[in-house]
């Protein structure tokens, strides 16, 4: 019987206070696979297990699986990996087509390394977890229309492939701001680009009608209010360790409106 987590990605984002979550309810049945794609946010979470850690605390009986995919040089249409051959760098039929012509060179990559859908049909996505936009920003506001329709054709794919016993529920997660650091960058150009591709974002997941979280301007606000001497990203952009613990410090404050109470954790897989 499937039950329905109450705002369930406020527990991975590093900057849950101040969340944009459209569509705030995800459905999951027991044993469900919960799989992140995408690029830097989402690499990033490989090194620290604050998110599985809390998934885990909630929802003890739900025997979830977690499997995070995301690399630094992904796109919604490019996936790079040099034991992949070219045709398989592309995440979906057509998207050399929609790609940046920078991402499109020749480099002859072999090999047998499973495709993106091959890993999610292996895995059984029932949710998508899809960490995009950093990577395209800089293809700078000239480029947000192409990026627009490379991301709207990825979240139709994605819509039409059952990989679990249907078709996956899907989530769009936009980037985090840049923070400005003396003598790298005030973050300035970056910032925004990235509020422009943020809204690119948004629309693209209201048009397709999923789940979509505005990251951006919460993050440019705890950059703005943090001390000064504080860092919290290496460089500029990658959160640090106490970055992504630090959404679970604010917890208590959200708890009331955002976590499932402890009879709805217990009644999960019964």
């Amino acid at each position: 019987m499937r039950k329905s987590f109450l705002n369930f990605l406020v527990f991975l984002l590093p900057f849950s206070f101040g969340f944009e979550l459209l569509g705030a309810k995800i459905s999951l049945s027991k044993g469900d696979d919960v799989v992140l794609v995408g690029a830097g946010m989402g690499s990033r979470m490989i090194h620290y297990g604050h998110f599985e850690t809390e998934i885990f605390l909630r929802h003890p009986t739900a025997d979830l699986k977690i499997r995070n995919l995301c690399d630094e040089g992904n796109t919604p249409g490019f996936r790079p990996h040099p034991s992949r051959n070219q045709e398989e760098q592309y995440a979906f039929p057509g998207a050399k087509e929609l790609i940046s012509e920078d991402l499109k060179a020749e480099t002859k990559p072999k090999g047998h390394f499973p495709s993106p859908d091959q890993w999610l049909s292996n895995l059984h996505a029932e949710v998508v977890l899809c960490f995009f936009g950093f990577n395209s920003s800089f293809d700078g506001p000239q480029q947000v229309g192409r990026f627009k329709k490379e991301l709207d054709a990825y979240i139709k794919h994605l819509g039409s492939m059952p990989y679990g016993e249907s078709t996956p529920e899907v989530v769009l997660i936009s980037p985090t701001a840049v923070e400005a650091i003396p003598e790298v960058t005030d973050g300035r150009k970056q910032n925004r680009n990235l509020s422009i591709y943020t809204q690119a974002m948004r629309e693209v997941a209201s048009s397709n009608r999923i789940h979509f979280v505005d990251c951006f301007v919460p993050s440019q606000r705890w950059f703005q209010n943090d001390q000064k001497g504080t860092r919290s990203t290496v460089p500029c952009s990658m959160t640090t360790d106490t970055a992504n613990w630090r959404s679970f410090s604010v917890m208590p404050s959200l708890r009331k409106r955002t976590f499932l109470k402890s009879n709805e954790l217990r009644s999960i897989g019964r």
